[in-house]
């Protein structure tokens, strides 16, 4: 459990990265909007999608054995608790999944994910500053 929960935290931070850089890039980027972007993402995705993609997972594995069969239930379960928030909840979810699937393959330990949120913290409060 641990590991899954490592992943899905390191997941949750690169995907609303992401996330925040795909949806500020029509306004030439301004820095005001991604980090806006970046913290609202990453406050729903770091409690509702961390949760529910673990779900989904464990839903998945339950169902079937296939390793196909599973990503593709994973996947369905993915869009599925994405689209509670409408179209840009279901963008967010379907990259959580891709970047979630590219971690899988990754080794995350334990202070990767604190550099991970100390980073995502600090760059909060100077903004705030």
């Amino acid at each position: 459990m641990a590991i899954i929960l490592k992943r899905k935290i390191v997941t949750a931070i690169l995907s609303c990265f992401l996330f925040a850089i795909i949806f500020s890039i029509p306004n030439v980027f301004d820095l005001n909007l991604f980090l806006n972007l970046f913290y609202m993402s990453f406050i729903l995705v770091i409690t509702y999608g961390v949760i529910t993609s673990s779900i989904s997972d464990w839903i998945s594995n339950k169902i079937f054995t296939s390793t196909y069969a599973r990503e593709i239930t994973s996947f369905v379960f993915h869009c599925f608790f994405g689209l509670v928030f409408l179209l840009f909840s279901l963008a967010a979810a379907i990259l959580f999944f891709v970047v979630d699937r590219l971690l899988k393959k990754v080794k995350i330990r334990w202070w990767v994910v604190l550099i991970g949120l100390l980073v995502v913290a600090l760059v909060f409060i100077i903004n705030i500053i």
